[in-house]
């Protein structure tokens, strides 16, 4: 068994080597050694707890996806931690505010992660008002703000928040029948149950919820089967009074492809939008984060990582993670150098994704193809003027925070639609044209770096 599961474990690094740089490799997952694999879960030894942390953040899901590929069925990965003389302090207990569920609902699992409490989300001027909104979902649930749609960009908190509602549920009421799951996991079931004619346990399982927590529902586009399911299953804990929470990359009414009739109930109760944090509230989360882990962290190395990773709250924290086991595995002083040469591939991918303005676009594009501006932002539907208008509106929507109602302002007056419609358009070339891909890279490259061609 042993030649198995550690081949297995060999295989499965094989496979993620490619997708990423060499230091990454080297630092996170060479360490890692298979241990044992016994009843689907395997088992593999890590240094110290921030490498678990960071595996669970990162890359776990990925690994089981390549484990069950290679098993042929489910394989959980755990981990052990290798305890050490040197190592650092282990993590605290999860919060007294999780309950384990109790016998009438011992049945049904959460898949709440027991950090993503209320008292470990920090709160900010980006956040204030869709964490407000969340609390007053978890004290008083299916009442005034349901649905509640939280929406925002990645590793900004919605997950934290959606976790928080659930694990405050639960302490407030051991009976209540709380589920987080996402879009994708919703889907999967769906039609595994169509498959093996199980749809009566599908729908008992949803539709008899206290609390629905669902992740990232922008993944339902063009799911018209799964929307009309959803949709059923929300009608039904709606009219239950059941509390209903809804996460997205996006608004509702951005959503697209999204039937209409669910764009609406999401709009019945109350939409909140997550920015990214200032750097005062990021400063706020390092050094959370670095007390909850009882590290020891300098001012000035946590001035710098909140001042050079603003993109999320995920990244920020797996920042903290890396330089401190970095600086923990070399016997090299945490320093502000040390974490420069640390994270020099993430700040320099954080430099490359600065925002840029719409009218940098327009003008980059405008003059590549070699049309006029104002041509650009008239109504005119020639190809030679309609073409460089769809790249130029597919690059503000890829490249800035703008909605599709500000962009279609900006071109004349465009509705959403013809946005809409034009984003598509060029994704869909893009992915079967990888000459035009190249070029939309090389045009994104200028917007970004700002020089203009000879």
């Amino acid at each position: 068994m042993k030649a198995t599961f550690e081949t297995l474990w060999e295989d499965v690094l094989s496979a993620l080597k490619p997708q990423m740089n060499d230091e990454s490799y080297e630092l996170w997952l060479k360490p890692v050694k298979p241990v044992s694999l016994e009843t689907g879960n395997l088992v593999v030894q890590v240094p110290n707890p921030f490498f678990s942390d960071w595996m669970r953040d990162h890359y776990q899901a990925q690994i089981e996806k390549l484990l069950q590929e290679r098993v042929g069925e489910p394989v959980l990965l755990s981990f052990q931690v290798l305890q050490r003389s040197e190592s650092p302090a282990p993590l605290p207990p999860p919060s007294p505010a999780v309950v384990s569920p109790t016998h009438e609902s011992a049945h049904l699992d959460t898949h709440l992660n027991p950090r993503y409490t209320f008292d470990t989300f920090v709160v900010g001027h980006s956040n204030r008002f869709a964490q407000a909104a969340s609390q007053a979902v978890a004290k008083d649930p299916g009442k005034a703000y349901n649905p509640l749609f939280l929406y925002g960009g990645v590793g900004l908190g919605k997950t934290h928040l959606m976790h928080g509602i659930g694990h405050h549920m639960c302490k407030s009421n051991p009976r209540a029948r709380v589920l987080y799951t996402t879009s994708e996991k919703f889907i999967n079931e769906f039609i595994d149950s169509l498959r093996f004619e199980k749809m009566a346990q599908f729908r008992q399982k949803y539709r008899n919820l206290d609390c629905l927590l669902i992740d990232d529902i922008q993944f339902l586009v063009d799911k018209e089967s799964s929307q009309e399911e959803f949709f059923y299953t929300f009608n039904t804990l709606y009219d239950s009074r059941k509390q209903i929470v809804i996460s997205s990359d996006r608004p509702p009414k951005e959503i697209p492809t999204l039937q209409e009739r669910l764009i609406t109930r999401f709009e019945w109760g109350v939409v909140a939008d997550i920015q990214a944090p200032d750097l005062e509230t990021r400063i706020a989360i390092l050094r959370a984060k670095a007390e909850a882990e009882h590290l020891y962290v300098p001012d000035d190395v946590i001035l710098f990582l909140a001042s050079h990773v603003r993109s999320n709250i995920r990244e920020l924290e797996g920042s903290l993670i890396r330089v401190v086991a970095h600086a923990s595995l070399t016997a090299i002083p945490l320093t502000v150098d040390s974490a420069n040469e640390t994270l020099r591939d993430l700040i320099a991918k954080e430099e490359s994704s600065k925002p840029v303005s719409l009218e940098k676009i327009q003008e980059v594009v405008a003059r590549h193809y070699h049309v006029d501006i104002q041509d650009m932002k008239s109504r005119r539907r020639t190809d030679a003027i309609a073409f460089p208008r769809q790249i130029a509106m597919y690059l503000v929507r890829e490249l800035t925070d703008l909605s599709t109602t500000h962009i279609g302002d900006a071109f004349g007056g465009k509705d959403h639609t013809t946005v809409m419609h034009a984003t598509n358009k060029i994704k869909a070339r893009l992915e079967a044209d990888p000459f035009f891909a190249a070029l939309i890279n090389k045009i994104t490259q200028e917007i970004r770096s700002g020089v203009k061609n000879a």
